[in-house]
């Protein structure tokens, strides 16, 4: 099963990058990162740093109804589970963040999941939110609205199924999504909502609700951020809204499963989005390569300073990782 996911997850990085650098000269290619003033490097990789923090204080203030957790622990968790997720295929490294925290707390697995329920609810909303300023300030192409409706839709259904389980349980769930869901899925979301339903003790908070959601404006904020940071450093004749559909780009990308690090997704979105403001295609795929690596290294770089601290290493955590990727696989088989 990971020999399958981690082949795929190649052949997609594959695909990808064939496709962003096609018809691209590799002397072109080198001269445009040779162009790159690397004093943007510094506010880049600052850039990249906070988002790790951002996501570590957003975590800690999601968790608040149930620990009061020390915001070093929290972001210990953060970045070893963000190493694992970019070095592992198809998002496997996902389960390490709950199990890791369960670990190293008294929460349980179940509680952090509901956390994790609410917590993409919130990311789809703000995604939605920076979608549609990218609509409103510049005209993009057909699948740009079709990214931006299926992320409004996704949205509206978490929201819908999210406060109307934890109003009225089963009943609710039962009376809309499991009407129309066939047997396996039924049973595995509903069983992801009974496990979760500890960990949205949030929910009736309203003000810790909106804190998280412009906490997250923030963090989703600093992509782009780090974006116009490159455009700059590539001294694009482009405006601020490039950056805005760079991040576009790259969230339609991750509709796809993911190769390990978004290799290729990144190159191939950068090509696409920076296209559409006349950007050479060289130059965009020196854009792309750029701003992946220094993402990605940053996020191994925090991961591995936070690793002595958990205590537990890579190959530990690669098998609860795989396991746990069993383990749903097999329930889905005999749901």
């Amino acid at each position: 099963m990971l020999s399958v996911k981690l082949l795929a997850s190649f052949v997609i990085a594959a695909v990808c990058l064939w496709a962003a650098a096609l018809h691209v000269d590799g002397q072109e290619l080198l001269d445009a990162l040779a162009g790159f003033n690397h004093l943007y490097l510094i506010p880049a990789i600052t850039v990249s740093l906070l988002i790790q923090i951002f996501r570590a204080w957003r975590w800690k203030i999601e968790l608040s109804p149930l620990a009061d957790l020390r915001f070093s622990l929290v972001w210990q968790v953060v970045a070893v589970a963000y190493m694992m997720i970019n070095l592992l295929p198809f998002r496997l490294g996902e389960p390490v963040r709950p199990v890791l925290l369960s670990w190293k707390t008294e929460l349980t697995i179940p509680a952090i999941v509901g956390n994790w329920v609410f917590e993409k609810m919130m990311d789809t909303a703000a995604i939605v939110f920076f979608l549609h300023v990218a609509l409103i300030v510049t005209d993009l192409p057909e699948w740009a609205n079709a990214a931006s409706l299926a992320s409004l839709i996704m949205f509206g259904t978490l929201l819908c199924v999210v406060v109307g389980f934890w109003l009225r349980g089963e009943a609710f769930f039962n009376a809309t999504l499991g009407r129309i869901l066939p047997d396996r899925p039924r049973t595995k979301v509903l069983r992801i909502l009974e496990d979760a339903r500890e960990g949205l003790q949030i929910l009736p908070d309203r003000r810790l609700v909106a804190l998280v959601f412009v906490v997250t404006l923030g963090l989703w904020f600093l992509p782009i951020l780090s974006s116009y940071i490159f455009i700059l450093g590539f001294d694009f004749d482009v405006p601020f809204a490039a950056a805005l559909c760079v991040f576009v780009a790259i969230s339609a990308g991750t509709a796809i499963p993911p190769p390990p690090g978004m290799f290729g997704i990144f190159q191939i979105a950068s090509v696409v989005a920076l296209g559409l403001f006349g950007v050479p295609k060289a130059e965009a795929l020196a854009f792309g390569i750029l701003i992946n690596a220094t993402q990605f290294l940053t996020l191994i770089g925090q991961g591995l300073i936070a690793l002595p601290m958990v205590g537990i290493g890579i190959g530990k955590m690669t098998e609860v990782a795989v396991a746990q990727s069993k383990q749903r696989h097999h329930h889905s088989q005999s749901a």
